[in-house]
């Protein structure tokens, strides 16, 4: 998204955050997840209204500013991850000091990452909670990103271990390097879960019930007598063609989105202005209508147009 304009943003973003950081501290874990999906909320408002997208649920909104490509896969992934935690808490209560933690670190770098700034530095403690914790509550994959505040921590851990290796240089004539292996422990526990594993599948298999045949016989289709009398023919009856009528011009109320299919979930295919007049073809349902556009029909929705003499 790169840095806001408007400061002023920024600094109620920032606000939210360390209010939510605060309610961590301070044990209120439910109340802290529903803080964060607040936050989330409001920058995933923001970043529709600059997208011209119109306002729905939060989750069709993260979705349609993946699928446009204003945000990339994994922030979509963490922007959906701590809504679902605030959803949690708010329905159902959860105090889960883990899941409130996470929240916490996952609103503090994608609010970091909205702004063009580099996300905070946690503790590596923090750090291996909240990737044990996203492991598990998720199973989503590390965050890949081009960012400037990616490279930016890229180049530090560079410039760390070149330091490193240079002040190790002059020390090594006297070290040794620790030969790297494997003992007889070591291959005991990773061989141990592996045969849990398969004693679990073999039990799985063993106890599960076996589907039974479906013995259901279809009845041999019957075919209608053959009829061998001459058809007989009847004129048409003569039809006038109905009066023409006048075609009722639409135009459109406002700001409105053209998609390929009849739904909020298709792609848009474009934006018609406000006062715009559209080529109207045919009602779809009650909520859709289909119009012709750039040479090919799409579909708008209804509410948002008006006949041109009103």
């Amino acid at each position: 998204m790169g840095r806001m304009d408007n400061p002023g943003i920024w600094d109620k973003i920032q606000k939210s955050v360390q209010e939510t950081e605060q309610l961590v501290i301070q044990n209120k874990n439910t109340l802290s997840m529903i803080k964060a999906r607040q936050t989330l909320e409001y920058i995933v408002k923001l970043q529709c209204d600059k997208a011209g997208m119109v306002e729905g649920p939060t989750d069709t909104m993260i979705r349609e500013l993946y699928r446009d490509k204003w945000i990339s896969r994994s922030t979509a992934e963490h922007y959906l991850q701590i809504l679902a935690l605030g959803n949690r808490a708010d329905s159902e209560g959860d105090t889960s000091p883990d899941n409130a933690r996470l929240a916490l670190q996952l609103l503090q770098e994608e609010a970091a990452i909205f702004s063009g700034e580099t996300p905070p530095v946690r503790s590596q403690q923090s750090s291996s909670q909240r990737s044990g914790s996203a492991r598990s509550s998720s199973g989503s994959r590390p965050r890949s990103s081009s960012r400037d505040a990616s490279g930016s921590r890229v180049n530090a851990s560079a410039r760390q271990a070149a330091s490193r290796t240079r002040s190790g240089s002059g020390r090594s004539g006297s070290k040794r390097r620790k030969k790297s292996g494997l003992d007889g422990t070591d291959l005991l526990k990773l061989l141990i879960p592996v045969v849990l594993i398969v004693i679990l599948i073999f039990l799985i298999r063993l106890f599960s019930p076996k589907p039974t045949p479906n013995t259901e016989t279809t009845p041999a289709p019957t075919t209608p007598p053959v009829t061998t009398e001459a058809p007989t023919t009847t004129a048409a009856p003569e039809t006038t063609a109905p009066p023409e009528t006048e075609p009722v011009v639409y135009k459109t109320t406002t700001t409105l989105n053209v998609r390929q299919g009849p739904s909020t979930d298709s792609s848009r295919i474009g934006k018609l202005d406000p006062d715009v007049t559209v080529e109207y073809v045919e009602d779809y349902d009650d909520s859709w209508a289909v119009i012709m556009y750039n040479n090919q029909q799409a579909y708008v929705s209804k509410e948002y147009l008006t006949e041109a003499g009103e």
